[in-house]
């Protein structure tokens, strides 16, 4: 994964869709940036870095980690690189929901 260059942390932050503001965060984004090239990266910020809070995150955003299925790519990666990836793509299109619907109310 890209290395970060902002240094915005969230410590003992459980990522369901109830307890982030994604509308408050894309806001937070449009008023910090001026285009579009950082999204991935503010994205990739809010990832959690603890396996106790990864499993906590994937567990609240995704369900039980349980179901995971492995497959032939993920051999050899370590199982909270596999959630992480996982949570990453779900907060990518919560954050992206929230955009659009900012998008539609500026229009």
């Amino acid at each position: 994964m890209v290395l970060l260059c902002i240094t915005r942390l969230y410590t003992n932050l459980h990522y369901s869709s109830m307890s982030i503001d994604w509308t408050q965060e894309v806001k937070e984004y449009k008023e910090q940036y001026d285009d579009e090239d950082g999204i991935y990266e503010y994205i990739e910020s809010l990832l959690p870095q603890y396996y106790g809070d990864i499993y906590q995150t994937y567990h609240d955003v995704i369900g039980t980690p349980l179901n995971i299925t492995i497959e032939p790519q993920h051999v050899g990666i370590e199982l909270w690189r596999i959630m992480n990836g996982h949570i990453y793509a779900e907060l990518c299109e919560l954050f992206f929901n929230a955009w659009n619907e900012a998008e539609e109310e500026e229009e």
